[in-house]
């Protein structure tokens, strides 16, 4: 497994000096923000039927780099539409390296030659969870509307079955809504300990499963200026995890275990109040996001925790003349609950997805987390490819961050510190994968994944 990263990292290397024409200076466009709400920890839905279907939808070939001829060689026409079948890779610090391929289908209404339905199948490999088939359904009743239906069981503990609704324009009016059903089960956390003093060697892995429904609506309150509000309902426990090559945490802590591993029902609602300026809704090059949000859980309205979570979070992107070469990103977030004790992974946590990349996810777990995050995005290339750009990427990062049981506990001298590089290959209007490479007191951490930190 070794081997194929290393060779996944020579054939980066020999993409990223692919030369092509220095990026044209880039207008500011409005922002067209979807729902907000889950953006800290999961990769967000595209946002309409043109960001799923330009990356299947072939223009008229422009003057290529190394890299438009390696995208276009594995490119298979149909008559039906095209079929990329995309190589994929992964690594976590918790799970290790993942390989496969993910082939892109695209299937066309016979009348008009509209693309109806984008099918994206996918095959991998690892070596906790062992084989992992996924399937994934675009479908467009219209322009504007689409379902996501996806489908995925891994040989060992993972599943998920999840279906997805958007509108961002409900009943012809500037509502946006989107409804999620799901079920899933993730056997990647672990958990250490409360606190930022935990220890690495107390590591335990276990699975997170969670069935249950969520929607989120935007209401457009002024220019940049929008209400959130995010309903969710969960049923959630945790079980034995796949890694075998550490503890488990029924094992580790007995105690932790015997709480979390019964079945829980978090009722929660959040209210947030968003200002989005940013030109892109999640590859943005300049412009500020920034959220005040409260999310509430009552034992009144099925919930078994009373709660409260607080956030305040900033993401600001500074566009060095307005070209688009160099990006100065920034990320705030102070989050903090009150209220009832609760399991640990309903907690806030800092690690690999929530602001740490030196660690793997669940690092660090307590009732309050800060998380500061600068990179310096600088595009080295640009090639065309289909209807859309592939760019590589360099991105020198600093994380910072820290855990607090109350926010009058939180402590400078607790900062925990992860500079980095990211090298990544960004195919606007959606995609973007990641090697990450990032190092500190927690030692080295290794990040193979699609998205950007934020």
């Amino acid at each position: 497994m070794l081997k194929r990263l290393l060779l996944l990292a020579l054939a980066l290397a020999l993409v990223l000096p692919a030369a092509a024409a220095p990026p044209a200076k880039k207008k500011k466009r409005p922002a067209q923000p979807g729902p907000k709400a889950k953006q800290e920890l999961v990769k967000p839905e595209p946002k309409s039927k043109e960001d799923i279907l330009k990356t299947v939808q072939r223009p008229v070939p422009p003057k290529e780099g190394l890299l438009g001829r390696v995208l276009n060689a594995i490119t298979i026409d149909t008559r039906y539409g095209p079929i990329i079948p995309f190589p994929v890779a992964d690594s976590s610090k918790d799970l290790g390296p993942s390989v496969g391929i993910m082939p892109v289908i695209a299937l066309k209404k016979k009348s008009s030659g509209d693309i109806k339905s984008v099918i994206v199948p996918s095959f991998s490999y690892n070596d906790n969870l062992r084989t992992t088939m996924t399937y994934r359904q675009y479908i467009f009743p219209d322009d504007k509307r689409y379902f996501i239906l996806r489908a995925s069981r891994s040989e060992r503990v993972e599943r998920e079955l999840m279906a997805y609704y958007y509108t961002p324009q409900l009943g012809g009016s500037d509502f946006r809504l989107s409804m999620e059903a799901r079920h899933w089960v993730n056997g990647k956390p672990s958990f250490y300990g409360y606190g930022i003093n935990s220890q690495r060697g107390d590591k335990a892995n276990y699975s997170l499963q969670m069935t249950g429904e969520e929607i989120i609506a935007d209401v457009p309150l002024i220019k940049h200026l929008y209400f959130n509000f995010n309903h969710s309902y969960f049923d959630k426990r945790i079980g034995p995890g796949p890694v075998t090559t550490v503890s488990q945490v029924r094992e580790q802590f007995p105690a932790d275990y015997a709480v979390a591993s019964d079945m829980r029902t978090f009722h929660t609602n959040r209210l947030s109040l968003v200002y989005d300026d940013t030109d892109h809704p999640f590859l943005p090059k300049i412009g500020t996001y920034a959220s005040a949000s409260v999310l509430y859980s009552n034992k009144a309205l099925g919930s078994d925790y009373e709660y409260r979570t607080y956030t305040l979070q900033m993401k600001h992107y500074y566009n060095y003349k307005e070209e688009g070469r160099y990006v100065t990103a920034a990320h705030y977030l102070l989050q903090f609950q009150r209220g009832d004790a609760l399991p640990f992974y309903a907690m806030p946590q800092l690690g690999e997805s929530t602001g740490l990349r030196m660690t793997g996810d669940g690092r660090f777990t307590d009732r309050g987390k800060f998380v500061f995050t600068i990179e310096e995005r600088i595009t080295l290339s640009k090639t065309p490819f289909y209807k859309f750009i592939s760019e590589t990427e360099i991105a020198p990062f600093l994380d910072v961050g820290t855990v607090f049981s109350k926010v009058s506990g939180f402590r400078a001298s607790d900062l925990k510190y992860a500079p980095g590089v990211s090298a990544r290959l960004v195919i606007r209007p959606q995609l973007v994968a990641t090697i990450d490479l990032a190092y500190g007191s927690e030692g080295t951490n290794a990040i193979i994944k699609i998205g950007y930190p934020f």
